[in-house]
């Protein structure tokens, strides 16, 4: 699969995720998001953002239990409840702010 973005054709596989993270950017974040009927809010951008910090870390994107943990030792205390990350992200919060990120879909992740 792929979309048009400025002239250029990102590529993606099957379930919307960048095949190419260099391809990432914030207007990108938005239009993944968009496709998915997502509309970004400041505490979803602090989860995709937390996200990618964890993976420039670890080298891997963040499965569901990992990510609250993170948020929680990150200092975001508000967002380290799988009920509030489900409620941002009804999709799946690990997979969809891994998506939203230009990241690789969690190992762990259905």
């Amino acid at each position: 699969m792929s979309f048009e973005y400025k002239g250029r054709i990102i590529e993606t596989d099957s379930n919307g995720f960048l095949l190419n993270k260099e391809d990432w950017n914030e207007e990108i974040m938005y239009i993944l998001a968009e496709s998915e009927n997502c509309d970004l809010t400041d505490k979803h951008i602090l989860v995709i953002n937390a996200v990618r910090k964890y993976y420039d870390t670890y080298a891997t994107t963040p499965a569901i239990r990992i990510l609250l943990k993170y948020l929680k030792e990150s200092g975001y205390q508000d967002l380290s409840s799988s009920i509030e990350l489900a409620k941002l992200f009804p999709n799946g919060a690990a997979k969809s702010a891994a998506k939203y990120a230009g990241l690789p879909k969690p190992i762990k992740c259905i």
